[in-house]
């Protein structure tokens, strides 16, 4: 029944995915239920901090790269007059934003820094910002500051998309960034376009908030489509899980089948003859059972068979095995068990079935139901499997012939020379 349960929640999970889904695909963007958001922001910024921490030595190169591209050209466009102070400024941005990338790698990569890492992402984009707006509208060159905007532009975007932090917060970051860029310039009497630069900060932190909005509406259906696989996978594995046990176990009695007794007789017997051990097979029969279920029904019979298997799986080791071999009958192989501790092992069995005490008016031996036990151990001598269950169940007939309610001990030899 707990496998049904399992089943029948997760097939209930998996609805509410789907549901999910179907909302996404009308409403962009659209919320999930609390916990099932703070599971899909938390994967998107532990993904985030992955990708950052792969990508450093890419990251590298490109900005050496870059460093190579810019240098020079600054070099060639910078006013004469202004050369030494644009510049600098130009080295210092450079030098910036070095240190930035090398701050967010920092909290990205260190085990006690992660956990920062959200807020770390807003500060660095806010400084970068502030700071990059400053020292690029420092400058005297007009064409260094048009440079500046293209730039400006490149931090925000990258703010939204590499840093995995919710857009909304980047977004508040970047306005107010943008706002206290402006207020800075402005207290310093720094000259510059006041619309283009309000403009570029604005709309590049407006530009960056809509892409990153469409890229984490698609990274939603991803986490969705992963969800529902995660639960398809579990829901199969279940499935998969029951029908080898149905393919191994009995339905009525909950214990193994015949199929299965095969496969453990041969793991034991291979074991038995390789380590020169012995291994103990006891054949049990319900005396005068087509007796009681015709007087009694076949419902009560059911039942007392299921009573009897359970009753015999708890009266035996750990280490033993025990199956319904047909009908009313059950076999128990017990390793590394020699005649005496069978018989030990068979009493118990037999004196559990006792005290079950369940009427049986059409017995011909007792008032209830009783068993016969047959028992034979190979010691691995020259038989074969079926000639060693042969052996086990002539321990059994010879049991019913003496009048069963009984246990029935015969050797291999004996029953080779017989």
């Amino acid at each position: 029944m707990e496998y049904k349960y399992k089943l029948a929640k997760l097939q209930y999970d998996k609805e509410k995915i789907e549901e999910l889904m179907t909302r996404q695909t009308r409403r962009v963007g659209l919320t999930f239920p609390q916990k099932l958001e703070l599971e899909f922001w938390m994967l998107h910024l532990d993904r985030a901090q992955t990708n950052i921490s792969q990508s450093f030595w890419v990251g590298v190169l490109t900005y050496f790269i870059l460093i190579m591209l810019i240098v020079p050209g600054d070099y060639w466009i910078i006013d004469k007059q202004f050369f030494a102070h644009d510049f600098i400024h130009c080295l210092l941005s450079l030098l910036n934003g070095a240190v930035s990338l090398l701050l967010l790698y920092a909290f990205a990569q260190h085990t006690k820094l992660k956990a920062y890492f959200s807020q770390a992402s807003l500060f660095i984009v806010f400084w970068l910002v502030i700071s990059m707006t400053w020292l690029t509208m420092t400058v005297y060159t007009e064409a260094l500051k048009h440079q500046a905007m293209m730039i400006i532009c490149m931090i925000y975007i990258l703010g939204y998309i590499i840093t995995g932090v919710k857009p909304m917060h980047m977004l508040m970051t970047g306005l107010l960034a943008a706002t206290v860029s402006m207020s800075l310039l402005f207290s310093m009497s720094i000259h510059f376009d006041a619309m283009v630069v309000g403009r570029v900060l604005v709309g590049s932190c407006t530009l960056g908030f809509a892409i990153s909005k469409m890229l984490c509406a698609r990274e939603r259906m991803i986490f969705l489509n992963m969800l529902r696989a995660d639960i398809s996978e579990q829901i199969h594995r279940i499935h998969t899980t029951e029908l080898l046990h149905l393919s191994q176990h009995d339905e009525l009695t909950k214990i193994s089948n015949r199929r299965t007794f095969d496969e453990m007789l041969n793991n034991f017997y291979d074991q038995a003859r390789r380590n020169n051990s012995s291994l103990a097979v006891l054949f049990i029969d319900v005396d005068h059972f087509k007796n009681y279920n015709d007087f009694y029904g076949h419902q009560k019979g059911d039942r007392v068979i299921s009573a009897i298997a359970e009753t015999i799986k708890n009266a035996i080791r750990h280490m033993d095995f025990v199956a319904r071999y047909g009908g009313e009958e059950f076999v128990v192989l017990l390793p590394e068990t020699g005649a005496h501790g069978a018989y030990a092992v068979a009493s118990d069995i037999y004196k559990a079935i006792d005290r079950l005490e369940i009427p049986h008016a059409k017995s011909l031996v007792s008032n209830h139901v009783t068993i016969s036990l047959g028992i034979t151990v190979y010691r691995a001598e020259d038989v074969s499997k079926e000639e060693l269950l042969t052996v086990a169940d002539q321990a059994l007939y010879r049991a019913k012939q003496l009048g069963r309610n009984q246990i029935y001990y015969q050797s291999i030899r004996s029953a080779h020379v017989a």
